[in-house]
């Protein structure tokens, strides 16, 4: 009695077992079936799936952070500046924020010693560091 494997595409593995010619029938008609849909009964050449990667660029932030950090790098920051008018500025150059969304990056800058701030008898001041 002959015995046969065959691997399939898809990782399965079929063991034959029976006469030459009833193994050859099936090698016939696998190959047959397979024909033109990119199977192969070739052992190890199967088709292997290629790795997607991130073509796209990094994207830029145009967030409160950053645009007070814009706002200190072109020397908005060299005098006393309420936060009153920090949102002033930023609506002057169309960013429009509550003064309630301006706070947390106010403070994420003073952490990181970004800017400073000064505390005054009308409230606290912010300038550059």
């Amino acid at each position: 009695m002959a015995k046969a494997k065959l691997d399939l595409p898809n990782g399965t593995v079929v063991q034959i077992e029976g006469t030459k010619e009833e193994i050859q029938s099936i090698l016939a008609f696998y190959a047959q079936s397979t024909s033109g849909h990119g199977l192969s009964q070739k052992k190890g050449t199967r088709k292997k799936k290629r790795a997607v990667t991130n073509t796209s660029k990094r994207r830029t932030t145009t967030g409160p952070t950053s645009l007070i950090l814009d706002l200190r790098n072109g020397g908005f920051f060299k005098s006393k500046r309420k936060i009153t008018d920090i949102q002033k500025k930023l609506e002057e150059q169309g960013y429009i924020y509550a003064l309630t969304s301006l706070t947390a990056p106010l403070s994420n800058l003073l952490k990181r010693k970004e800017i400073r701030r000064i505390k005054e008898a009308d409230g606290w001041k912010y300038v550059a560091n």
